[in-house]
């Protein structure tokens, strides 16, 4: 079915609406009511975020953690891209695995993160008995980056297949073999190239989602896990008492980060295209 411009704009509408409203709405009420609260000096949060190193370390390990399983995930994921690439057989078989290793997070996978790297786990006790420590604290921020890459990993190689089958083609290997370039030249002056825009979406879409991830830090160490998610819903639900507007003014940051990552990616790959074009 082909429906105007026109058509899926009315048709979309009533979502965007809903979408717009959802979103706009909450924020707007709750930015009013901090600037109105700093306005008239009292209960204002961003002194008290300002004040307390506390949540100012939230926001920085949530950028740097993002930042890092983003980028792991794209040389992973890239890597395996390319050699399904090539492997034609194996595509359908490693596309179902990477379905469900995206939708692992959670609880699930911070079960299975606790059976395997815990205090008595299976690699833990396996690297125990060998005189070995882990290399690293599953209940730390180095334990919760190994569980963002787990998910993260197969989301970067659903989303890179299918730009790199475009530039796998038979076509453009056999002109470059034509005129004398190997598989890695190949790569290194056309494929990444041209691949760039789509691993500065990827990439952006990859970050947002390791940053807006709450089920897996509060699986694997509850609130004591200092990310910006984590600490947002401790300030709603209140272990002694509730924050609301500092949970808000928190809530604010990370949309604003979020926006300005997604919004970023969009705009450089637009350049990037733009300028290869």
């Amino acid at each position: 079915m082909n429906l105007s411009a026109r058509a899926a704009f009315c048709v979309a509408l009533p979502l965007l609406l809903l979408a717009g409203l959802a979103v706009l709405l909450p924020f707007g009420w709750r930015s009013a009511d901090l600037l109105l609260g700093c306005v008239q000096g009292h209960d204002c949060a961003v002194h008290e975020l300002l004040a307390d190193s506390y949540y100012l370390m939230a926001l920085w390990n949530t950028v740097w953690i993002s930042a890092l399983s983003t980028l792991i995930a794209l040389a992973l994921g890239l890597a395996a891209a390319v050699s399904l690439a090539a492997l034609p057989g194996w595509r359908q078989p490693a596309t179902l695995l990477a379905s469900l290793g995206a939708n692992f997070a959670g609880v699930p996978l911070a079960v299975a993160m606790t059976l395997l790297f815990g205090a008595q786990g299976i690699v833990s006790d396996s690297l125990s008995l060998a005189g070995l420590p882990l290399p690293f604290d599953l209940y730390r921020n180095s334990g919760l980056l190994v569980a963002y890459v787990c998910f993260q990993v197969p989301l970067a190689l659903l989303l890179l297949m299918a730009p790199v089958q475009q530039l796998s083609g038979e076509s453009l290997l056999d002109a470059a073999a034509t005129l004398g370039a190997g598989p890695g030249l190949f790569w290194r002056r056309v494929g990444m190239p041209m691949l760039l825009p789509s691993l500065v979406e990827v990439g952006s879409l990859l970050f947002a989602n390791a940053a807006a991830a709450y089920a897996t830090p509060f699986a694997l160490s509850g609130t004591a896990t200092n990310v910006l998610a984590v600490r947002i819903a401790a300030l709603v639900s209140g272990d002694i008492f509730s924050q609301p507007e500092l949970s808000a003014l928190l809530a604010l940051l990370m949309f604003a980060m979020l926006v300005a990552v997604i919004g970023g990616g969009r705009w450089l790959a637009r350049r990037l295209r733009s300028s290869a074009t």
